[in-house]
């Protein structure tokens, strides 16, 4: 693999607008209880999946905006610069002001602060409102280079956002482009106003598309990791990613992989997104009860 294909803008922008985690629409309820609130429970996590998601969107299209300002010196020490949106946000962020602190001229770490105000709707159809920053360590495409995010009163799509957030850079030569995210104490509020728990570690593996870097139509690639979701009541769901999830450009779904779930240490269950055919559907068992879901 060349290089070059680490760094390479396109594909990591690719990467942002195709990897998020489906939600699913139950088409009917398991019998008891316990399998009901494992199946409620499932389906509002996955809500907090593509929350979380769209703050790794964010960092891939809000480090492109400002791809010239990263390096220059036009910012003083100590100061902060601040400017509207650039072309790639304009259709994903809307009417975000971005500002950046650059405490030392030309160097790392730096802050990019994007303030979206009282709220607005992307061209990604997406509303968003208050603010998000990032603290980069080096370049976002850089191996090595992580990002720390802080939430400011920032909710999406009605859902509000808390807790502690990273982006790392595992890319290499050998092992291609690799992105891993990190939630911890992750607080979701939403909309109705009630209030869940989130963690999650995600790793995000390029397995298909780094010998045509101009290309992203024929890139894919492989999700592993696991997360935890809770209610306020105490209520809580662990899932774990048993079989690498697929996404592939071509796909707006994913197309494989199982996802499996414990609820409460009693109920147990799988999400298994088929064997590689681009559709919708993926089967949700529980218990005993095995049903076809639509993903959405």
């Amino acid at each position: 693999m060349n290089f070059r294909m680490i760094t390479n803008t396109g594909k990591v922008i690719a990467l942002a607008a195709a990897i998020s985690l489906a939600s699913c629409k139950k088409d009917s309820t398991p019998a008891n209880s316990n399998e009901s609130t494992a199946a409620t429970l499932s389906d509002s996590s996955t809500a907090a999946d593509n929350m979380y998601y769209d703050v790794l969107n964010n960092a891939f299209v809000g480090y492109e905006d400002n791809s010239s300002v990263w390096s220059t010196t036009s910012v003083k020490t100590g100061q902060t610069t601040t400017f509207s949106t650039g072309s790639l946000s304009t259709a994903h962020l809307g009417c975000a002001i971005y500002s950046i602190d650059d405490t030392v001229p030309g160097q790392y770490p730096k802050t990019l602060t994007m303030d979206f105000g009282s709220g607005c709707t992307g061209a990604d159809g997406i509303f968003r409102s208050g603010k998000i920053s990032y603290l980069f360590t080096g370049p976002m495409l850089y191996p090595g280079s992580t990002a720390t995010v802080t939430f400011n009163q920032y909710v999406v799509n009605g859902y509000g956002l808390q807790g502690s957030y990273t982006i790392s850079n595992n890319s290499s030569q050998a092992g291609g482009i690799i992105f891993s995210t990190q939630v911890t104490n992750g607080i979701i509020t939403y909309p109705d106003a009630s209030i869940y728990h989130y963690a999650s570690a995600r790793t995000y593996t390029m397995t298909a598309g780094s010998a045509t870097p101009s290309d992203i139509s024929d890139d894919v690639y492989s999700i592993t990791g696991n997360s935890s979701f809770s209610a306020s009541t105490g209520a809580g769901i662990v899932f774990n990613i048993t079989t690498p999830l697929v996404k592939a450009i071509s796909c707006h779904n994913i197309s494989a992989g199982v996802v499996s779930f414990v609820y409460n240490q009693v109920v147990s269950g799988t999400i298994d997104f088929g064997n590689g055919t681009c559709d919708n559907l993926a089967t949700l068992t529980i218990g005993t009860v095995q049903k076809t879901i639509t993903l959405r």
